[in-house]
């Protein structure tokens, strides 16, 4: 029996040795919606833990306004960090992050860019700082029946409209005007005429604006606005000049939209965030907006995660690429003046491994199990996550065939197809820029400063607070 449990010890103890070494603890530093942070969490994170004998705090950051300065707070604990494409210029640096050619061998990093996609936007000055973990980009989202409704009964409302907008283009409809069947053809002028129909029409006995995005003074505002401007055929130096006609045209038709009640104004009023656009969808008070994948997920309810939805009926959620683009005028044969494109940018979420982390090699091998093939392959299931892992898009109809999560991604590509490589800006000042959007929308859109002496937005007027007011102010700062 001695012999037996000598043999037992000499066996079983260096196998506990195994893990009984020293456990390294590390933070992460995330920002999700509750349903994904719990997965995240809970299913993700405790096969690593476990693997690699590891104690991971999650830590939630409240704002991505404030990613900066929870870097230098976690800068001693921190070994991963999630970074929104729209904060990626200002933190890629050996300021806040470690670059990934000082830990990987060229093989690892030639390896590491035949995995995922786009992996040069997340470089800088030819240093790779960034992981990729998802792509986004908006789409459009609306109320099928609502949709219906409006084309049975435009033509019944085309001189009231066609009268309204007299007052906004000296013009109204456009010449050969006609609201089509499917939104997918839809340009910004067809977004006025459902959205007045809407706002004129009972529903649930009420009347109200029913057309809304996000309107919280944040960054997810302020790419709205900049998504504008590309849709209008502006370019990065138009949205950092913040001068050209794609951003006048593009300030106009927010105006217009504000002014002529197109525009649910809980959206500014109530300060929404997505989450407040879709309790709008809810509560019946907005039948279209412009949403990312995830947002359409949670719009539409998966049974999975508490995410029950927030369409009363989710067969009702239809889904579409952006509008075209267009200018408010009109040229003299009642056709708009400019005509541009559906193309805005596309975005997602990066992961980076934060200055200070002491074993950077472990914190890429935690971002390289979170966007592994198979966590992938069920976070984006879950919550509408465009994949990142080129073996995971080359075989996206057999992961996600049929349905309406089908729809979804089948909408989503064609949108990625028409925003090509288009991006936010590459500028160390896009912080400052951003912010600059928010101003502007602000001050013309909410605070009505849209013209000198009439009701109606004027595009001189606001074209000439632009360039008084706040291109003079960038311009200023870009020159320091």
């Amino acid at each position: 029996m001695r012999r037996i449990n000598y043999i037992i010890s000499m066996v079983v103890c260096p196998l506990l040795l195994i893990n009984c070494g020293p456990v390294y603890r590390m933070d992460v530093l995330i920002q999700m919606i509750d349903a994904q942070e719990r997965y995240f969490s809970n299913q993700i994170v405790p096969p690593f833990e476990k693997k690699q004998n590891a104690d991971i705090n999650v830590i939630s950051y409240g704002s991505v306004d404030s990613l900066e300065f929870e870097l230098l707070s976690h800068r001693n604990t921190a070994c991963l960090v999630k970074v929104p494409f729209d904060k990626s210029r200002s933190v890629m640096s050996e300021k806040y992050l470690i670059p990934l050619d000082s830990i990987l061998t060229p093989v690892e990093s030639a390896r590491f860019k035949d995995t995922y996609l786009l992996t040069s936007l997340g470089s800088s000055k030819g240093r790779q700082f960034l992981i990729p973990r998802k792509f986004e980009t908006r789409i459009m989202v609306y109320s099928k029946s609502k949709v219906l409704d409006a084309v049975s009964m435009w033509r019944g409302y085309t001189e009231q409209i066609d009268s309204v907008l007299q007052m906004y283009n000296s013009y109204g409809l456009p010449s050969t005007y006609i609201l089509e069947e499917d939104p997918e053809k839809w340009d910004y002028y067809d977004i006025f005429v459902v959205g007045w129909i809407w706002a004129h029409s009972l529903y649930d006995g009420e009347l109200h604006p029913r057309v809304a995005h996000r309107g919280r003074r944040y960054s997810g505002t302020a790419l709205r606005m900049i998504d504008r401007v590309y849709q209008l055929n502006g370019d990065s130096s138009d949205v950092v000049s913040l001068c050209g006609d794609p951003l006048y045209d593009a300030i106009h038709w927010e105006a217009l939209y504000a002014a002529a009640g197109i525009y649910n104004q809980d959206m500014w009023e109530k300060s929404w965030n997505g989450s407040g656009v879709w309790q709008g969808f809810a509560d019946g008070k907005v039948f279209l907006s412009f949403m990312t994948q995830l947002d359409c997920f949670f719009l539409h309810g998966t049974g999975n995660d508490s995410i029950k939805g927030y369409f009363r009926d989710p067969a009702d959620m239809g889904v579409a690429t952006m509008p075209i683009g267009c200018s408010v005028e009109l040229d003299a044969t009642g056709v708009p003046s400019r005509v541009g494109r559906k193309s805005i940018t596309t975005g997602g979420w990066w992961w980076a491994i934060p200055k200070g982390c002491s074993n950077p090699r472990v914190g890429f091998a935690l971002a390289s199990h979170i966007t592994s093939t198979s966590t992938q392959i069920q976070e984006c299931s879950r919550f509408g996550m465009v994949p990142v892992r080129k073996d995971i898009l080359g075989d996206m109809m057999m992961l996600f065939g049929g349905g309406w999560i089908s729809e979804i991604y089948d909408v989503s590509f064609k949108q990625l197809m028409y925003n090509g490589h288009t991006t936010i800006p590459s500028n160390e000042n896009f912080n400052l820029i951003s912010n600059m959007y928010l101003d502007i929308w602000f001050d013309i859109v909410v605070n009505k400063n849209w013209s000198e002496q009439t009701p109606y937005p004027s595009r001189a007027y606001i074209r000439n607070r632009i360039e008084t007011e706040y291109a003079s102010k960038i311009q200023g700062c870009m020159t320091r």
